[in-house]
């Protein structure tokens, strides 16, 4: 493709465009809800706009009970030595890495990943975020990447930097008026950019919930500032009349009014339906947890609720996870593919990135007494990496037989030297 100044004009506004729509969906992830600009707000009483960040609370329960583990990769045709070569460039970096681009993906509705080689020669990657990111894509369902702009800043620098990548190079540009200042190669062979949808739709997880979120802030807001002032209450003066504003002033102000002898002053309240507004609250608030499919752990459960009943309670949940883990599966292909391209030239080795299997496990507690029942019982069924990579807390099967099988043939030599000796 050819990059002319022009089109990167077009580009860097589409850029400008797609950050301006996106904000919104970042700023109630801060805690920048609506309630802090659009609430009523009353003279002279308190006005105090309380907000619940359901929005962050959701995003990263997400990315810690499907990411919260390590993924586990297998190779389909036993190829020890390529999952060995994964879990040693990938295992100082990935988890926290997956987790960011989970939650940067649900935001925004996709994240990006670009693959690079390190100063000190080795596989890395980094996160990108449409706020910072355009992409063009080949208008294919794969959505293969066919150019994309990055732009960043530099610490202590007010510049504006913008970097062009294609499929063999990388081009740097500085400033405004986009002042070319280099040119780099890469060995990838293709646009070294992975995206990670959140949904099908690349859409904001929280997108359905902002109005019930304002509610819940609004009604809370009123309640709170309620009990604080009075602010749906007035006072009744009986045998006396207030026409001075400097008077009424002070009374709002201190809260002391003086008053003719016989006469009367008390509160004219209006009343509150605090069953009613409850009921309102637990209402939005559970229509929120049931749209994010997730559940209220803050609700009271029974101590001796089992790992079933925990699944069970989950399920929407894991739906859920289950459907974007397909699509961040897809990704990481794309890394795999960026990764042995890169063991090819660095190592000369040779391999099939779709030999690998990633397998996702949910961060959950689990009862290792009936998974360890249900091992035994797979014995001589399936493959022991296959039954280890049931057990959650073995982060890589192969690794683990390897090391198994080395312990008992150390413990062999043992015992052989022993019955030697005497």
């Amino acid at each position: 493709m050819n990059i002319d100044n022009k089109l990167l004009e077009k580009l860097r506004n589409e850029l400008r465009k797609q950050r301006s729509g996106l904000q919104r969906y970042k700023d109630y992830y801060d805690g920048k809800h609506s309630i802090l600009n659009t609430y009523t707000e009353q003279e002279d009483q308190a006005n105090m706009k309380l907000v619940f960040n359901f929005p962050k609370k959701f995003v990263t329960n997400m990315a810690g009970y499907s990411l919260g583990t390590p993924l586990t990769y297998i190779s389909r045709t036993g190829k020890d030595q390529a999952v060995h070569d994964i879990e040693l460039n990938f295992s100082h970096w990935e988890k926290a890495h997956n987790q960011k681009l989970s939650k940067e993906a649900d935001i925004y509705g996709e994240a990006y990943e670009i693959n690079y080689i390190n100063a000190d020669g080795e596989f890395a990657s980094v996160v990108a975020t449409p706020m910072t990111m355009y992409i063009l894509t080949d208008g294919s369902e794969e959505r293969n990447v066919t150019a994309a702009i990055h732009t960043f800043k530099k610490p202590f620098d007010d510049a504006e930097y913008l970097d062009v990548y294609t499929e063999d190079k990388i081009i740097h540009y500085k400033d405004d008026n986009l002042t070319l200042i280099g040119t780099d190669t890469h060995i990838f062979g293709r646009v070294p950019i992975n995206i990670f949808r959140a949904n099908d739709e690349s859409e904001c997880i929280y997108n359905d919930i902002i109005t019930l979120v304002d509610a819940y802030n609004v009604i809370n807001s009123d309640l709170t500032n309620e009990i604080s002032d009075h602010r749906n209450a007035m006072i009744k003066v009986l045998g006396a009349k207030l026409d001075d504003e400097e008077e009424i002033k002070k009374l709002k102000k201190y809260g002391i009014l003086n008053v003719p002898t016989g006469a009367d002053v008390d509160w004219l309240i209006k009343n509150i339906n605090d069953t009613f507004v409850q009921n309102t609250l637990t209402n939005i608030e559970k229509k929120i947890y049931d749209l994010m499919d997730q559940v209220n752990f803050n609700e009271q459960w029974a101590s001796n609720t089992s790992n079933v009943a925990l699944k069970n309670k989950l399920l929407a949940l894991s739906h859920r996870c289950s459907l974007k883990e397909s699509l961040f599966e897809k990704a990481i292909m794309q890394r795999l593919k960026n990764f042995f391209t890169y063991l090819g030239v660095k190592q000369a080795k040779k391999v099939d990135y779709r030999d690998i299997k990633v397998k996702f496990t949910r961060n959950l507690p689990f009862d290792i007494v009936s998974t360890a029942d249900a091992v035994s019982k797979l014995e001589n069924i399936v493959s022991q990496e296959t039954l280890l990579s049931l057990l959650p807390f073995v982060e890589n099967p192969a690794l683990e037989i390897e090391k198994f099988n080395k312990e008992r043939e150390n413990n062999r030599i043992s015992l052989d030297g022993a019955f030697n000796a005497e």
